[in-house]
């Protein structure tokens, strides 16, 4: 026979009550966490439910709801979201297109810089063939003394060296004082010139015949000149070109050239304007 405890119960049936319970707990316990996980799946479902119903029906969710209470922002429709995707698309191409143009015109530019290299390699130009140039853009005679512009008269001949040399220098200077000087040039050993040559008392080539607005000759420059030299005496002719008579003139003062050289008309002053 099993000893009874203070209680009336023998320690066997103590244990076996205890046990009794806990095992009534735990099925307790299982049975609320399966009844919370049911409960939490349902919720997930109905929210996942809703949120599907929400896209399809265009019921705004949150944020949209938020933007148009708070800030006033029209939520766009499918329409203007399909509109706008296709702007950036549009834009991105154009961007894309732009380069690739960019491209081609850089690519085309170096291939031309590239062919023009290959041209003057292959075609120096030389001084008899700026020379030759300048003869075929050269102003009439007639022009000289006849539109308020100094002059200047070249002489030369393609067996010149010191033309050939000199060559570079005037046809800076023309460029420089394109549209203010008549440039004129005069092949000196061509038969059709020998009358020029002679009126403007020609012994020497390079012969440059400065020549003021007025058609008078003011000095003549032989062999090559310094640029600087010409551009000081041009300078000058135009600053004369501008002057009006001075009250009881009936020619206005004119100021003398820096750089003179020889003077063809020394002999015969009347022949030193000229006029064709």
């Amino acid at each position: 026979m099993l000893p009874m405890s203070a209680n009336g119960f023998s320690p066997t049936s103590t244990s076996t009550s205890a046990s009794s319970v806990d095992k009534a707990r735990r099925i307790h316990m299982d049975r609320s966490h399966s009844t919370y996980l049911h409960s939490t799946t349902n919720t997930n479902t109905n929210e996942q439910t809703q949120t599907t119903e929400v896209s399809n029906n265009r019921i705004l969710t949150n944020q949209e709801r938020i933007l148009k209470e708070v800030l006033g922002i029209e939520p766009e429709t499918p329409a203007e979201r399909e509109k706008r995707i296709q702007t950036r698309i549009n834009k991105a191409n154009e961007i894309i297109n732009e380069k690739r143009k960019s491209i081609v015109v850089a690519a085309l530019a170096f291939a031309a810089a590239i062919l023009n290299y290959g041209w003057q390699y292959t075609h120096p130009i030389t001084s008899l063939s700026l020379l030759s140039e300048m003869q075929r853009n050269s102003a009439d005679l007639n022009v000289i003394g006849h539109n308020g512009k100094p002059t200047v008269v070249d002489f030369w001949a393609p067996w010149c060296e010191n033309c050939k040399v000199a060559a570079p220098t005037l046809a800076a200077i023309e460029e420089e004082y394109k549209g203010e000087v008549n440039f004129v040039m005069v092949r000196g050993d061509a038969e059709e010139s020998y009358n020029v040559v002679g009126r403007f008392g020609v012994d020497a080539i390079p012969h440059l015949a400065i020549i003021g607005s007025d058609g008078v000759v003011e000095t003549a420059l032989i062999g090559p000149i310094p640029r600087n030299v010409l551009r000081a005496d041009l300078d000058v002719l135009l600053e004369n070109s501008k002057r009006l008579p001075a009250e009881g003139e009936t020619v206005a003062q004119k100021q003398e050239i820096p750089y003179t050289m020889y003077d063809a008309f020394r002999n015969r002053p009347d022949l030193r304007q000229v006029s064709f």
